[in-house]
C-alpha cells in the first residue's frame, strides 16, 4: 500500500512540474510577440483623440447653403477596417441645420475622409452665430475621434431695411432685358424692303412700258397723245380741222374701215365696246357733217339734230381712249 501511495505522489509531482514549464513558455512566448508588435488585439488599449478636420468657410452662410466637415481617418501607424468610425444618423441638429447622410471617400493618395455635411434649413431676421455641433466617433477597433465645434455665421438673403440712399433703397426698379442681337434683324429687313423695291420698280417698268407701247399701237391711245402734243386736251372751245381728223383717223383705224354717219352702226356691231359711247359718237359725226359739210339744220335727217353746247372733242377722245385700254385689260 506504502509503495502505491508513493507512485501516485511522483506522478501528480511530474504532471504538476510539465504544467508549470507549459505556462512558463506560454508567458514566454506573449512576451516575445508583444516585444516584436506582434501582440494580439485585444491587447492594446482604446485610444481617445482629437481627429483632424477640415473646416468649411465659417462665414456668409444663408439659408440653403451645405457645409462639409472633412474627417480625416487614418493614422500614422493605424489602417484598417478598425479605423472606420460608426457614421452619424442624419436628421434635424437644431434650430438652423440639417445633417444630412454622411459618407465616407478616398482622397487621390489613398486616405480616407469622414464626410460630415450640414444644410441651412432656417435663417434668423438679422445676423447670428450658430455652430456645428461636436461629435465622438467610435471606430470598430474601439477608437474614439473627437470633432471639436465649428461656429459659423447665419444670416437672411436680405435685411429687414435697406438704406435710403441713392440706389440703396428697398424698391429697386427692375432689371432691363439683355440687349437683342438687332444686326440679323436689321439684314432681313434691309433684304425685305430690297425685295419690295424691285418688285415696285419691275412692275412701274412694265407699266410705263405698257402705257408707251398701248400709246404707240391702239389707235385712240395715239389720237389723245397727239391731242394732248398739240394743246386741245382741254375742252374750252372750237377746236382746228387737224384735231378733228385726228379723232377720225382714229375711229377708221378701229373700225377697220372709213367710218360716217350712216356707218355707225357697223362700227358698234364690230367694237361693242363702244355701246356706251354711241349718243357721244352720234353727236361727233353730226357736228363734223356740220363743219366739213357746211349742213344746215334743215338739211339733218328727221329726229337729229346738233345740241346747243359747244363741241367736247377733248372728253370724247379721252373716254375712248379709256373704253380702249379697259377692253384690252
Amino acid at each position: 500500500m506504502s509503495r502505491v501511495i508513493r507512485l501516485l505522489r511522483a506522478r501528480t509531482g511530474w504532471v504538476a512540474a510539465r504544467r508549470s514549464l507549459a505556462a512558463r513558455a506560454a508567458w514566454a512566448i506573449c512576451a516575445a510577440l508583444a516585444l516584436a508588435g506582434g501582440a494580439p488585439t485585444m491587447g492594446v488599449a482604446a485610444t481617445d483623440a482629437i481627429a483632424h478636420v477640415d473646416e468649411p468657410r465659417a462665414f456668409g452662410h444663408t439659408i440653403g447653403d451645405v457645409l462639409v466637415q472633412r474627417v480625416r481617418l487614418a493614422r500614422a501607424g493605424r489602417s484598417g477596417g478598425g479605423e472606420e468610425p460608426v457614421l452619424p444618423s442624419g436628421g434635424r441638429v437644431d434650430v438652423w441645420l440639417e445633417r444630412l447622410p454622411a459618407r465616407i471617400e478616398t482622397a487621390a493618395d489613398g486616405s480616407r475622409w469622414l464626410l460630415l455635411a450640414y444644410q441651412v434649413t432656417n435663417v434668423p431676421s438679422a445676423l447670428t452665430q450658430a455652430e456645428l455641433p461636436a461629435l465622438a466617433l467610435r471606430t470598430r477597433a474601439g477608437d474614439v475621434l473627437r470633432v471639436p465645434a465649428w461656429p459659423i455665421s447665419i444670416g437672411p438673403l436680405a435685411p429687414d431695411a435697406a438704406f435710403d440712399t441713392g440706389g440703396l433703397t428697398a424698391m429697386q426698379p427692375d432689371r432691363g432685358p439683355a440687349p437683342l442681337a438687332v444686326a440679323p434683324i436689321e439684314r432681313r429687313i434691309a433684304i425685305g424692303l430690297g425685295g419690295l423695291a424691285a418688285t415696285l420698280l419691275a412692275w412701274l417698268a412694265w407699266w410705263v412700258a405698257r402705257n408707251r407701247r398701248d400709246a404707240a399701237r391702239l389707235p385712240f391711245a395715239r389720237a389723245w397723245r397727239e391731242l394732248r402734243r398739240q394743246g386741245m386736251a382741254n375742252d374750252g372751245g372750237e377746236y382746228s380741222d387737224a384735231a378733228w381728223r385726228i379723232v377720225h383717223q382714229a375711229v377708221n383705224e378701229t373700225a377697220g374701215f372709213v367710218v360716217q354717219r350712216s356707218s355707225l352702226p357697223r362700227l358698234l356691231a364690230r367694237a361693242p365696246w363702244l355701246q356706251p359711247l354711241r349718243p357721244q359718237l352720234e353727236q361727233f359725226y353730226l357736228r363734223s357733217d356740220v363743219r366739213f359739210f357746211s349742213l344746215t339744220p334743215d338739211e339733218l335727217p328727221d329726229g337729229l339734230a346738233v345740241e346747243p353746247s359747244p363741241p367736247v372733242l377733248a372728253a370724247l377722245t379721252r373716254s375712248l381712249c379709256r373704253a380702249e385700254k379697259d377692253r384690252r385689260r
